[in-house]
């Protein structure tokens, strides 16, 4: 049983670091995808938190017969599981502390500098729909993925007109010239 929970430590741990690396977008481009409000970004320094925190509680329980050195890798193990936990419950001071330790990557501040919310939205919900090796390749090639997302931007273009009572841009769903 310890063995696998090492090894599913182990799993989930590489998965968080190849986020923060940039090398895996899924949790990121899902954090588009959520209607609301406002944008609430994917904090890859709660989960390092947690999976950092379950793997010293694996690991010092492995090294029960050294007393002393299995406690203090459980205590700092239960610290961490205590500051992700505190950094989920105040999601919004969390994020303040999570960007200066964990910057986003660059391919999302390029994302997010060139698309509206609208757009992002849409390439979230076109990269659920993309087969495996396809992921595979856009992780780990921002070029590829940013040739894709600019495709999808342009097939999902709406025709907008600015009206000037509401003060917004309204879509009229035809030719702009027919009206």
């Amino acid at each position: 049983m310890l063995l696998l929970l090492t090894v599913i430590c182990m799993v989930f741990l590489l998965r968080t670091i190849l986020i923060a690396m940039g090398l895996y977008k899924n949790p990121l481009l899902d954090s588009f995808s959520v209607y609301g409000p406002a944008e609430r970004p994917y904090l890859v320094g709660l989960p390092l938190l947690v999976w950092n925190g379950l793997m010293l509680l694996v690991v010092g329980s492995w090294a029960a017969s050294f007393p002393s050195f299995s406690f203090a890798l459980s205590a700092v193990g239960v610290l961490m599981g205590f500051l992700a936990l505190l950094g989920y419950n105040s999601y919004d001071s969390a994020i303040r502390w999570h960007l200066r330790w964990f910057p986003f990557p660059l391919w999302y501040h390029e994302l997010t500098e060139r698309t509206t919310r609208y757009e992002r939205r849409r390439i979230a919900f076109m990269w659920l729909h993309l087969p495996f090796k396809m992921r595979l390749t856009y992780n780990s090639s921002d070029r590829a993925f940013f040739i894709w997302a600019d495709f999808v931007i342009m097939g999902t273009v709406r025709e907008e007109e600015y009206d000037p009572q509401h003060d917004t841009a309204v879509y009229y769903g035809g030719n702009i010239g027919s009206l």
